[in-house]
């Protein structure tokens, strides 16, 4: 009588990357691991993955076999960090779990610029976690930049300015009367960002978060609030371009969209970018106050249009992106890189989970 074994081995991994980038560093295993075997595995060895977490920024695990958003909880709970349930974001999310999210329910001819997390909070998260539960057929890539790269290659005038100034964000919120969930211009309500209609408490979280409310009509809502521009790593010390320029100033989508399209040379991709060129166009005519989305220096200086176009050029020419394998688990440190999505067709479902 033959007497197998039910001991798991612990995953043995092969180690390699997609791109010259180096951005991210695979993790795959070679003995047929699964996801039980990967979350003892993360438990145990914090010291080995933290280490190429610090030095490359992103952590891609390939082939352990995960079906669920719970089986995806078990992995990111196995790093022992402390994860969010609260997400004060632009985007509109449906919450799965405890601490699992859909990453974005935006269109999906609709790119999601380079950025870091929360990068207009105080404190944003230290780590993003990413699940592909479902990769699409064509496009969806998220692409990663190092921040700290982007950092020491912006123009130096750029990064003069914000230095001595600061970053000011301008959000518009449309509230419950509008019924619609999100809009392309103002994305979700601030009922959902808040995660309540009792406006008290809507400005006890916006002072917590040094944000300064304005409510216009029946209960439209604006937000500002200002940011450094840069951050230094709470571990490392790096310092990294660490704010949502590229993603909340006016110009940026249409910059973004011409350059998806020489990537993708789709009819969809040429047409998106012909009409935003148009709506851009002309909501550009009227003031900037009444932008959905803004961003400007710290003291209401306006970015150039040159100087926003070098920052995505920057972003642009030290980006990676990679295509997702049904399955796939992205480690990201928040404070070092960035990512985004490429539009895409076909059934795609991204979840997200992340420290507090």
């Amino acid at each position: 009588m033959v007497v197998r074994s039910t001991v798991k081995k612990p995953p043995i991994f092969e180690k390699t990357f997609l791109s010259q980038e180096k951005l991210p560093i695979v993790y795959q295993a070679r003995n047929g691991a699964d996801k039980d075997s990967l979350a003892n595995w993360i438990g145990k060895n914090e010291k080995e993955w933290q280490r190429d977490l610090g030095l490359y920024g992103a952590i891609l695990l390939r082939g352990f076999g995960l079906k669920t958003a719970l089986d995806f909880e078990a992995v990111a709970l196995a790093t022992k960090d402390k994860l969010g349930d609260f997400y004060l974001g632009t985007s509109p999310r449906d919450k799965l779990t405890d601490y699992v999210f859909t990453a974005s329910e935006l269109p999906p001819h609709y790119p999601i610029m380079q950025h870091a997390e929360m990068s207009f909070l105080d404190n944003p998260p230290k780590k993003l976690f990413f699940f592909a539960k479902q990769a699409s057929y064509y496009g969806g890539e998220t692409p990663l930049t190092d921040l700290r790269k982007v950092y020491n290659l912006i123009d130096p005038e750029i990064k003069k300015k914000i230095e001595a100034k600061g970053i000011r964000y301008q959000r518009k919120y449309d509230g419950p009367s509008s019924g619609s969930r999100f809009s392309l211009w103002k994305t979700k309500r601030w009922d959902e960002m808040f995660n309540t209609t009792n406006i008290p408490e809507v400005e006890k979280i916006a002072k917590k978060n040094r944000f300064e409310l304005k409510w216009e009509g029946a209960d439209s809502l604006t937000i500002f609030n200002k940011q450094s521009g840069f951050r230094k790593h709470p571990k490392l010390g790096t310092t990294a371009w660490h704010n949502h320029t590229q993603v909340f100033h006016f110009d940026t989508p249409v910059i973004e969209v011409w350059k998806i399209f020489k990537r993708q040379k789709t009819l969809r991709s040429l047409g998106v970018a012909l009409l935003l060129t148009a709506i851009t166009w002309l909501k550009k005519l009227g003031d900037s106050s009444n932008y959905a989305m803004h961003v400007t220096y710290g003291d209401g200086e306006e970015f150039t249009s040159k100087e926003i176009s070098t920052i995505c050029n920057t972003f642009w020419n030290n980006l990676s992106a990679f295509r997702w394998e049904s399955g796939d688990v992205l480690i990201i440190d928040n404070y070092s890189v960035s990512h985004g999505r490429m539009p895409f067709n076909g059934d795609r479902e991204i979840l997200v989970s992340w420290t507090a």
